[in-house]
């Protein structure tokens, strides 16, 4: 097995459906997936993993230093951004991969919503009395996340405008119907 079939089989694995091969009707227009953000993407599904051991790890080590407030506050905090990390990678990958703007746009809103805020309170609380190693990798999640932000914003741009040119075509051609046009955004048809 090489090292591109390897890949797709993780990924496949991690995010079943998205590998899958594109049919070879031509509909005028390829897909156009961001690379900086798919790389990005890419890699924070494989950090994560070590990302949420480290930190269940510390937070059992310090758990019983905190107050009760802060034992809350924590609790919630890293189950939230453990979820909600969850939830970004799939929409990022579904988005970035198929060009979909609902779902481009529900990752960029959850990175700048909730994932920023919580990221960084996660790493630039001196409360949270974090080690070394725990303030690395937090580092590195949040560096990835801007760099998500950033990447997120530019692909979500491209791909509006990619549609919006796709519809001018579509409006000038009279040769295009509906079912095409269903068929190409997997619209289901009642």
């Amino acid at each position: 097995m090489d090292w591109k079939e390897t890949v797709t089989s993780v990924s496949d694995k991690v995010f079943p459906g998205l590998s899958r091969k594109i049919d070879n009707v031509v509909y005028g227009n390829e897909v156009m997936s961001n690379l900086p953000l798919q790389m990005s993407l890419y890699f924070n599904v494989i950090f994560a993993p070590f990302w949420m051991a480290i930190l269940v790890l510390y937070l059992r080590n310090t758990y019983l230093c905190f107050s009760e407030l802060y034992k809350f506050i924590i609790i919630t905090v890293i189950s939230t951004v453990f979820l909600l990390e969850m939830l970004r990678l799939y929409l990022g990958y579904k988005g970035n991969l198929e060009d979909k703007i609902p779902e481009l746009a529900g990752f960029w809103m959850l990175s700048l919503l909730l994932q920023f805020p919580l990221q960084g309170l996660l790493l630039f609380n001196p409360n949270f009395k974090l080690h070394v190693i725990e303030i690395i990798v937090q580092s590195i999640m949040f560096v990835m996340l801007c760099i998500q932000l950033v990447s997120s914003y530019c692909a979500l741009k491209f791909t509006a405008a990619q549609q919006a040119i796709y519809f001018r075509i579509m409006k000038l051609r009279s040769d295009v119907t509906l079912a095409d046009v269903q068929e190409r955004y997997r619209v289901n048809k009642k």
